[in-house]
This record gives structure tokens, sequence and C-alpha cells, in this order.
């Protein structure tokens, strides 16, 4: 008896390792087939309709952009606005990234107003892809809003990424703005204040010399004439990188 019930113990337990190896704690490996668990084809279907909602609204917004590029302002700020309601408060991160990218795009003031909204979203992901919008704007206002994230934001992945946009701008502005990024004790910042100087000052020579450079931005943009550092008597200009509708 004892043999016989230590046998059919050894069965159950055998075909049920072999379930959960077909089906897994919940669902299993084969639920998309439906082979194994027919019901589990309307949780496939759903996915499959969340992902076509997804390409068709990404398309939308697109199409939308793309038909109002280079026309009127007021043009521009409608499909901004629209924009704004996605990145601002859609659930969908994807989409609102998305959205991000194209608004910039539009060069009315719905981008402006969006994008310093945005720059304190809660989310970091959002933060990051602000900064990557603000990098591609050229003008003033798109290095102050880099430096108040550079100096307020508590991720320092955002603050690194602010650090970096703000090579891309050449000018006095964007070189004191960099000086905060010089100071702080993260030496993954101040590296990257380094590789945005270059940039930003054309001065290649110093490299990544921290010290060298806080004792270059003392000298050099505190109270320095419009001639000290290239492009500060001008509006900011984008820096090169180094060689090397209706939406729901």
């Amino acid at each position: 008896m004892r043999l016989q019930s230590s046998y059919r113990l050894a069965s159950v337990t055998l075909l049920a390792v072999f379930s959960l190896s077909l089906f897994g704690c919940a669902e299993g490996q084969f639920w998309r087939t439906g082979k194994y668990a027919p019901w589990v084809r309307k949780k496939w279907e759903a996915e499959e309709q969340i992902a076509d909602t997804l390409f068709a609204r990404k398309k939308r917004m697109t199409e939308a952009v793309a038909s109002v590029a280079g026309g009127t302002v007021e043009s521009q700020q409608e499909v901004a606005q629209k924009l704004s309601e996605v990145i601002l408060r859609d659930p969908i991160l994807l989409l609102r990234l998305h959205a991000l990218k194209l608004i910039t795009s539009l060069d009315c003031p719905k981008t402006a107003d969006t994008l310093a909204i945005a720059a304190s979203d809660p989310s970091s992901d959002i933060r990051i892809a602000t900064v990557e919008a603000l990098k591609r704007i050229p003008g003033q206002d798109s290095i102050y809003q880099l430096q108040e994230i550079l100096a307020n934001d508590t991720d320092d992945d955002v603050r690194i990424a602010a650090t970096r946009a703000l090579g891309n701008f050449q000018g006095q502005t964007s070189v004191r703005a960099l000086a905060l990024a010089l100071e702080d004790r993260n030496p993954a910042l101040q590296i990257s204040a380094t590789e945005s100087l270059m940039r930003a000052t054309g001065q290649q020579s110093i490299g990544r010399d921290v010290a060298a450079w806080q004792n270059y931005v003392r000298q050099v943009a505190p109270g320095a004439d419009a001639q000290t550092i290239p492009g500060s008597n001008e509006e900011p200009q984008i820096a090169k990188e180094p060689s090397g509708g209706t939406f729901r």
C-alpha cells in the first residue's frame, strides 16, 4: 500500500511539474497560441488592439504636425495645443514621449509653455525628453530653462542630460549655466560640464580638466565683456556636434 501511495504521489507531482512547464504559474509560455488555454485569446486580442491604437495615434500626431509645418502661427498653435494635452495628461508614456519629440517642430507660444510645464513633470523620463527638446530650440529661453533644471532637479540623470544639452549653445549665458555643474560634487556632472564647455566655447585644448575649466569660467564668465566668449554678443547659436489633427 505504501508503495502504491508513493507511486500515486510521484505521478501527481510529475503531472504538476509538467503542467507548470507548459503553462507557467499563471498563463504559461504558450498562452498566446490559445492552444492550452482558449480564454487567453481575448487577452491577446486586447493587447493587439492597444498596440494598434498606439500606432494609429502616433501616426495621426505625426501627420498633424507635418500638415502645419511652415504654416501660420495659428495653425501650429492649434496642433501644439493637442500635443500639449497628450504630453501633460495622457496616461501612456510612449505617446507622451512621441508628442514631446514632435512639438519642437512647432514654432508657437504653446510649445514653449508646454516645455516649461513638462520640465517639472513627476516622470524623470518626461523631464529628460523635455531637455532633449529644449536643446533643439535656439535662444536664451532654452538656456535659462536648462539652467533651472540643472540647478533644481533632484534626479542626477536629468541634471546630466541638462548639462550635456547646454553644450549645444555657444555664448556667455551657457558658460555661466555650466559653471553650476562644474562646482557640483558629482564627478559625472563635472565631466559632462567639461565636455559641454569644449563645445560651447571651442576651447578643445582644456579637455576634461575640471580645475582648469573652473579657473576659465571664473576669469571669463562673471562680468566678461561681449567679445570674451565666442557668440556671446549675439543670440545663442546651436553648437555643432563634434564630428566623429485629432490624436485620439
